[in-house]
């Protein structure tokens, strides 16, 4: 019994040709990570055909929108969708730049980060 299950999990011996194809492989493997994991260079979010805008830049785009209805998010069926975007871009822009926005309160915030009034502070 004990012979057969030797026999069950023996590893074939690698031949050269095997071991020149894994060798391929993984350097394939290691050339196609590459880009996934390279620095992007100041690339904080994608914009549709692959560029690159700072968090800052585009926090400051959707605070105008979220302006321009007094920062009421009831105002407009898109407002909560942009407010949650503010509060990631916020977050972002924190991590990369230890900013100390404070994005639990993002009226706050997009007057901070836009350096004008765009929501009027209760």
């Amino acid at each position: 019994m004990d012979e057969g299950k030797k026999k069950l999990f023996k590893i074939p011996k690698l031949t050269k040709w095997d071991k020149i194809s894994l060798t391929i492989v993984l350097i394939f493997v290691i050339l196609l990570a590459i880009p996934v994991y390279k620095d992007k260079n100041g690339c904080e979010v994608a914009r549709p055909g692959y560029t690159c805008e700072s968090a800052k830049t585009v926090m400051i785009e959707h605070c105008t929108y979220w302006g321009k209805y007094n920062c009421d998010t009831s105002s407009d069926v898109s407002l909560p969708q942009v407010e949650w975007y503010i509060k990631n871009l916020c977050e972002i822009h924190n991590q990369n730049h230890n900013a100390g926005l404070n994005c639990e309160n993002l009226k706050s915030a997009c007057n901070i980060i836009s350096e004008q009034i765009l929501c009027p502070v209760v």
